[in-house]
């Protein structure tokens, strides 16, 4: 039978009846993008008779979608002042970013079903609806009256049009227009498609205006000086004639790896050491560049030099030494070895140091390894930022301090601010006059995300970077075995050879810590024998390159808990799970599943 009108709401209401009564797909007679999505949400189990949909507190309202449909929207709002619409503008996962209100009724409306910024309207959360049918079908849609597939959304039509990115035309919001199902017309949707595309128009011009700041700093800085030069951002890479000349190609990407790290946290010019594969050291110097359309990327004057003698004198091996066994720490990949290297001849010397790296890299590892190897009946003491009293905190600080030949972490220094930063400069610079140097403690800072306040950053001008797990995966081999030895009390646990090549093609997000997670929830189940694939928890399993939320992580566990009860057929463990084909193989894209599991 034909596809019927869309603003037949008899016909609309009598054949939603009928699929409520769980009708098969091919007995309902309504637009086939409707009828696909009345499915979906109910394989997405959607409350049909109340609206509950996900609130995010805290969004990001200074991307380039939202800096490009800003005066869009404004314009779109007075010429539509004297209707009843509310225009809706919402990112790539249905969240409201941003909505304009003709008039309070339908404000008020919109609010009691939840329609506001700050909440998610994607389909398998509020049902078939304008915003997340769009999204689902990545085509503009209306949905009107009782074509929505919740109960409460039948006063609305909605005409949802989605938003590309001008150069990965992959759709990164929707524009949506929303008014009363009875007032409706045919225009609503050609003036949400129309104001859709004037977004991507300005999306464009935004795009190629911060390219083009990027570009002319990139070139001043390869003016000012003849060394290499690196600039990029989230679509660009350009690396200059001398770069190209003086690092293979496997140093080049580590050095890129290096600066995107750095400019996805950085707000200032700022200074990092890093380590490249051959062995040589980089001193990058990253300054951010801005643009009319927002911030554009950054470009890294970059400064190579060979390992420092101190550095040498400290590598395992070298100089006729005997190489260092520091205790608790396994590993022998360049990257890594070269870190504990650097730390401990600092501590030989003295040095006060800043150890940089993310969460879970091993960053208070070494230090203690370091610390346990050279003065193992000292202190050592790791103190966390305060979270009140700042007079208690630096007296309990200062008492740490006093203790002869200790060592005194402070982790997360980030996070101190500038006037606790001055206070502990203002204590240690007490503390150096009236104690002796051979009794002085040795202290560091961590540092996980972002950079420390200038009182403290003068403090510790020597930095060290630990990487990321990633970067040296080879010594997954050796973290395995060690690992499980200490999680499980020495029992004889062993890892098969395909379980070990599973491991080390994961990217670990969550680094070290994240690995001795899995182990450990292994350990938990399995107390002998040979580790398998199939004893491997979801997690170690996939391989998505973030950490994921909580919420995702339930969902992503229960995805392949489905696939393993149901012989890794993806349609019965879509229904396992209550979604549909189409979902669960985006699903896997998304969370880094392979088929077969056991491969």
């Amino acid at each position: 039978m034909a596809d019927r009108n869309p603003i037949d709401q008899s016909w609309i209401a009598s054949e939603r009846e009928r699929f409520l009564s769980h009708a098969v797909e091919r007995d309902i007679h309504v637009r086939r993008m409707i009828r696909a999505s009345w499915f979906r949400s109910r394989e997405s189990n959607v409350d049909i008779n109340r609206i509950c949909v996900p609130y995010v507190a805290e969004r990001d309202l200074e991307t380039p979608l939202e800096r490009s449909s800003g005066a869009i929207l404004t314009k779109l709002h007075e010429q539509l002042q004297d209707e009843s619409v509310s225009i809706i503008l919402t990112d790539r996962t249905g969240l409201v970013l941003d909505r304009r209100c003709s008039g309070t009724a339908i404000a008020d409306s919109l609010d009691r079903v939840q329609l506001a910024p700050g909440f998610t309207y994607a389909e398998q959360f509020a049902g078939t609806n304008g915003i997340g049918t769009t999204l689902s079908s990545g085509a503009a849609t209306l949905v009107a009256g009782r074509e929505h597939y919740t109960t409460a959304l039948g006063q609305f039509a909605c005409a949802g049009a989605p938003i590309r990115h001008p150069t990965s035309r992959k759709v990164v919001g929707v524009l949506d227009l929303t008014s009363w199902s009875a007032t409706s017309g045919p225009l609503l949707m050609a003036l949400a498609t129309a104001s859709a595309a004037q977004i991507e128009n300005e999306l464009r011009a935004q795009t190629g205006l911060r390219e083009i700041a990027l570009f002319e700093d990139y070139l001043a800085a390869c003016r000012q000086a003849p060394g290499p030069v690196l600039a990029l951002n989230g679509d660009v890479v350009m690396t200059n004639e001398h770069l190209r000349a003086v690092l293979d190609s496997a140093e080049q990407q580590a050095l890129a790896n290096y600066a995107a790290d750095t400019l996805s946290s950085m707000h200032r010019p700022a200074q990092r050491t890093v380590d490249l594969p051959g062995g040589r050291i980089a001193h990058l110097k990253c300054t951010p560049i801005s643009s009319e359309a927002g911030p554009a990327g950054g470009v890294f004057r970059i400064r190579l030099g060979a390992a420092s003698e101190r550095s040498r004198r400290a590598a395992p091996g070298s100089a006729g030494r005997p190489p260092l066994v520091f205790p608790g720490l396994v590993g022998s990949a360049a990257a890594w070895v070269r870190s504990v290297a650097q730390i401990n001849s600092c501590y030989e010397a003295g040095e006060m140091l800043a150890v940089r790296g993310e969460p879970g890299t091993g960053k208070r590892a070494i230090l203690r390894a370091v610390h346990t190897l050279h003065q193992p009946a000292r202190s050592f003491r790791l103190v966390d930022p305060p979270c009140g009293n700042d007079d208690q905190w630096l007296a309990e600080l200062a008492e740490s301090l006093r203790a002869p030949g200790g060592m005194v972490v402070l982790v997360h220094a980030e996070q101190l601010t500038e006037e606790t930063s001055a206070a502990v400069g203002e204590l240690l610079a007490e503390l150096a006059e009236s104690t002796d140097a051979e009794r002085r403690v040795r202290l560091a800072i961590t540092v996980a995300t972002g950079d420390v306040t200038e009182p403290l950053a003068a403090l510790f001008p020597r930095s060290i970077e630990v990487p990321p797990l990633r970067y040296h995966t080879e010594d997954i081999a050796e973290l395995v075995p060690y690992l499980l030895e200490r999680l499980s009390g020495g029992s004889r646990l062993t890892v098969s050879a395909a379980t070990m090549s599973q491991l080390a093609r994961a990217p670990w997000p969550g680094n070290i810590e994240q690995l001795r997670g899995v182990l450990k929830r292994i350990v938990k189940v399995r107390h002998s024998g040979v580790i398998e694939v199939s004893d491997l928890p979801p997690e170690g399993l996939a391989a998505v390159r973030r950490v994921l939320s909580p919420l995702e992580s339930l969902e992503r566990d229960a995805i392949v808990t489905a696939l393993l009860d149901n012989d890794e057929n993806p349609t019965r463990a879509a229904a396992a799970v209550g979604m549909s084909r189409a979902t669960i193989y985006r699903k896997l894209r998304q969370y880094g599943i392979t088929l077969p599991l056991h491969a």
